[in-house]
């Protein structure tokens, strides 16, 4: 059983949008709930006749997304990187069917443009298979540093939400002297 604020944590849909969609399925007898007002609580009725293909929608999108992460990391394989990150509304559980997927890379100036180019090239068939629009935002060190020494607000941003997928965490590049590799 979940309540319907997990509900919206774990789906994150707006609060409304969850409340109607639990009341028609309620409604259908795909999900019962127990208790009442805001302490009310519900379950998928496994018994339903679409139970099963809902839980295995739901397994599919948790794979779909796991492999769109696995694309983005053998992207990058073999790119001599500092770190592999990715932020915005997906890693902050705010995205929507239209957002993108933001991808960070830190590498060295003089090979940032061509690593950039090549993930970008390399995510095109994942991106056209898993349905997600990949945004590779490449920095450099002496980026990272100005973005630091500026208290740039998308910086601050990145920092707050980085997911590392490979490397150090972006902000462990501030101050490095650039010798290392992902």
């Amino acid at each position: 059983m979940l309540a319907s604020n997990e509900i919206v944590r774990k789906s994150r849909l707006v609060p409304e949008s969850v409340r109607k969609a639990l009341i028609d399925l309620v409604s259908l007898g795909i999900v019962s709930s127990s208790g009442a007002g805001r302490s009310r609580a519900y379950c998928l009725n496994a018994d339903h006749y679409f139970s099963s293909a809902l839980s295995n929608l739901f397994k599919a999108e948790s794979d779909r997304f796991t492999a769109i992460l696995e694309a983005v990391r053998q992207s990058a394989a073999g790119e001599p990187f500092f770190s592999l990150f990715y932020y915005g509304s997906v890693a902050r559980g705010e995205d929507r069917r239209d957002s993108d997927l933001d991808i960070g890379i830190v590498a060295q100036a003089d090979e940032l443009a061509s690593i950039v180019e090549r993930i970008r090239e390399e995510l095109r068939d994942a991106s056209e298979r898993f349905g997600f629009l990949p945004n590779v935002v490449g920095l450099d060190f002496a980026d990272i540093e100005r973005l630091d020494k500026d208290s740039d607000p998308w910086w601050k941003s990145v920092i707050s939400e980085a997911i590392v997928l490979s490397g150090k965490r972006p902000e462990d590049a501030i101050g490095f002297n650039g010798e290392g590799r992902g």
